[in-house]
């Protein structure tokens, strides 16, 4: 019997939770790094344009969406909604 086979399926769904959140602030400190980065280097060359903050709402809609989706924020078509469909459906209270 390997470890694989131990691991319950509620541990599954931990460990696939710790790995969505590894991602998520991976991509925040690089966000952070970067946009970092671009504002000094726009501030250096061109103080009189800040398309730095172009780069920073770009990148921080994707970044949003990630947070949105690793911390389950707005979950509209969850577990519980599936359920109170299926109920819906099934004539149950």
């Amino acid at each position: 019997m390997n470890s694989q086979d131990q691991i319950s399926s509620k541990e599954k769904e931990v460990i696939k939770h710790v790995k969505k959140l590894k991602s998520f602030y991976q991509h925040l400190i690089t966000y952070l790094l970067v946009i970092s980065g671009l504002v000094i280097a726009n501030l250096i060359l061109a103080p009189g344009y800040l398309w730095s903050l172009w780069a920073a709402f770009g990148w921080g809609i994707g970044l949003a969406s990630h947070a949105i989706s690793t911390f389950n924020l707005f979950n509209f078509f969850g577990e519980d909604w599936e359920r109170k469909q299926i109920d819906k459906r099934m004539g149950r209270k």
